[in-house]
């Protein structure tokens, strides 16, 4: 063998060599790249259920304290309702007047208990009323009141409040759910909160 293909035989093994060391380089480095895609793609995944479930959570949050919001909201806007629902009752007290007034008087004069009455507070256009039914040294007039009577015994130890307002106050829990039925039926959109 000579020298020259000995240089032949050289340069070939060291083209082979030189060849085989860039396959392995090559598959090295696919390999590396399969881990490195491999290993984002696991991140990624991680990363889009963690922001998945983040996203849930703040979603959960946020419609959690809407529904807070829009129950309190609701909350205020029937206690304002039940607020003018109850000061339009009042102003339509004195309208009961018009109706058979001497007859719930006379009703309201028996339901109190048999006592000494030593004041009886009414309307001033009750006064002649009242005294059909009491002395009229202890009939009072008080503006305030639209209807019906207030009886007080000796130094106040019993008081009796037959008077409308008292009578509408102590019935206005079980009239106000009516009323509110009623302005929900109107007013209030299918399934809004």
């Amino acid at each position: 063998m000579g020298l020259e293909e000995l240089l032949n035989t050289l340069k070939k093994n060291e083209r082979q060599q030189i060849d085989d060391i860039w396959r392995a380089a090559e598959s090295e480095a696919e390999v590396l790249r399969t881990q490195v895609a491999e290993t984002i793609s696991d991140i990624t995944k991680n990363h889009a259920s963690q922001l998945t479930s983040d996203c849930q959570k703040s979603m959960r949050t946020i419609f959690s304290e809407t529904e807070i919001k829009t129950r309190e909201k609701k909350l205020f806007a029937y206690q304002a309702l039940d607020e003018a629902l109850k000061n339009a009752a009042v102003m339509q007290l004195p309208l009961l007047r018009q109706q058979n007034y001497e007859t719930a008087f006379a009703s309201l004069v028996a339901e109190l208990p048999a006592r000494e009455w030593e004041k009886i507070v009414v309307n001033p256009a009750d006064l002649e009323l009242a005294a059909k039914f009491f002395a009229a040294d202890i009939i009072h007039a008080d503006a305030t009141i639209s209807g019906g009577l207030l009886a007080e015994t000796a130094n106040g130890r019993i008081i009796v409040d037959n008077t409308l307002e008292k009578r509408l106050e102590r019935k206005w829990p079980h009239i106000l759910p009516d009323l509110i039925a009623e302005f929900e039926k109107q007013y209030e959109k299918p399934g809004s909160a």
